[in-house]
């Protein structure tokens, strides 16, 4: 699903404002998108603090659940280098 044209922004706040929250809906959406962001991992640091940002003080949700493992992926799984990783941590860290 994922392809060059997938503009990650445009699926974050998709699946944000998709309703009813924590419904199979929004659960695609953030399929979607982390299909793109696998596809191009170069843009994790960019969304690491809006998605962190976002999800801080929120309840337990798909969307939270969702943000904490594409975190771990960016940190742990992602092929990025080190100082990119560095910037996925330190977004933790200031949190």
């Amino acid at each position: 699903m994922a392809s060059s044209s997938v503009d990650p922004l445009q699926l974050f706040q998709a699946a944000l404002a998709y309703k009813p929250a924590d419904s199979p809906g929004q659960a695609e959406l953030l399929a979607a998108l982390r299909e793109s962001l696998e596809a191009h991992p170069h843009l994790l640091p960019v969304l690491c603090n809006t998605l962190l940002q976002t999800v801080a003080n929120a309840e337990d949700s798909l969307l939270k659940r969702w943000v904490i493992d594409l975190i771990h992926y960016g940190i742990a799984r992602a092929p990025l280098p080190p100082e990119t990783r560095a910037q996925c941590t330190s977004c933790i860290a200031s949190d």
